[in-house]
């Protein structure tokens, strides 16, 4: 085989889909409080860096005081390094994910409350999506590098793929009566990093509000809850972004959403960042669980809004593996409000679920 041209760039992050309309902000480190600062347009604006990608939150900057700032900061940081660092890092030895990975199969592994959350909204993905989500799937993740492993340099050898698939299988995660504890039936390992950031935006979201927040946007990696309105009495600002421009520059709008309801949760997934080029060919960094190999259709991005941005970050995932038919088709069936971006000879094209409309 020859070797694989990493000379195309190519992201371990997450694509970012979703566009902030007239708003910017500076990058720090989560492991200190968020850096707070003002906007011109009466926003405060909280940020830095969590679960290997960056996040966000804009409150009204009237709604704190120095104080209750400075508080606020230190219970997000507390909260996004537990459940970054002690729930769902792959990268942490003694996170329980990893715990959980080393657990013994047929022994009985006492998760926490939100791992158990999102290993049970995991399942239920799978099962309505008939496969295409798939949380077992860490193994073709580092295959192909995509995961914490070192970058490949050859594309893996079929038997390589069928040995992957064969230590995988959702089936092999079985939750108690109670969904209080897990026990892996096969020594599967499980990566999350396609719904925990979702979970994670859910979980600032309820913060904030237990705080008496009650208008604010949280973001982490381009997953998403509104809440409320803006500063400036308008309702938030988003849009789906245009595939059309370089990693290097602004991130243009492909297409605006009408974000004019109480609370709004949205993420998405796409293929036109991260990938790498092999003998003239695109591979993507969403495989698929069946196959085992990076997805080959002409949808290139998904946006999902559902009830909870763990929903949202799961199915965008998953209708991203089925692709434009199969994807819309299911949408349709489940009432999933999702938006298609596809790419074809007649170039960019947007389609949209029936339940979409509200959001046009």
């Amino acid at each position: 085989m020859k070797k694989a041209d990493w000379k195309t760039k190519r992201l371990l992050s997450a694509a970012f889909l979703i566009v902030f309309l007239a708003s910017m902000f500076v990058l720090s480190l989560a492991a200190k409080d968020p850096a707070n600062t003002i906007r011109s347009d009466g926003l405060l604006v909280l940020d830095g860096q969590t679960m290997g990608t960056t996040f966000r939150i804009l409150l009204h900057e009237n709604a704190l005081d120095e104080a209750s700032k400075q508080f606020l900061s230190t219970k997000i940081s507390l909260l996004l390094n537990k459940l970054d660092r002690e729930i769902f890092s792959t990268y942490v030895l003694d996170s329980q994910l990893s715990q959980l990975n080393r657990t013994a199969p047929g022994k009985i592994y006492q998760g926490s409350s939100e791992l158990l959350q999102v290993l049970i909204a995991a399942q239920q993905v799978h099962s309505f999506s008939k496969g295409a989500f798939d949380i077992s799937i860490k193994p073709l993740v580092d295959l192909w590098g995509f995961g914490a492993t070192k970058p490949v340099q050859d594309i893996p050898a079929r038997k390589e793929i069928e040995k992957a698939l064969e230590s995988m299988g959702m089936e092999n995660i079985i939750l108690d009566s109670n969904n209080s504890a897990v026990i892996r039936t096969k020594d599967v390992t499980l990566d999350l990093s396609a719904i925990a950031k979702g979970f994670a935006v859910d979980q600032l979201s309820l913060l904030l509000e237990a705080e008496g927040q009650m208008n604010y946007l949280v973001e982490i990696g381009g997953e998403v809850v509104i809440r409320g309105i803006r500063a400036d009495g308008d309702f938030w600002q988003l849009g789906i972004e245009s595939p059309e421009q370089g990693l290097e520059k602004e991130a243009n709008t492909f297409q605006k959403l009408n974000m004019s309801f109480n609370k709004t949760a949205i993420a998405a997934s796409g293929n036109y960042r991260n990938f790498f080029m092999h003998e003239g060919r695109r591979y993507s960094h969403t495989l698929n669980p069946v196959t085992g190999w990076p997805v080959n259709h002409d949808l290139i991005a998904v946006t999902v809004i559902a009830e909870s941005a763990m929903l949202a970050d799961a199915w965008a995932t998953a209708l991203m593996v089925l692709g434009l038919e199969e994807g819309m088709k299911l949408a349709n069936e489940l009432q999933l409000a999702a938006y298609f971006i596809t790419l074809d000879t007649s170039g960019y094209q947007g389609l949209h679920s029936e339940s979409f409309n509200q959001y046009l």
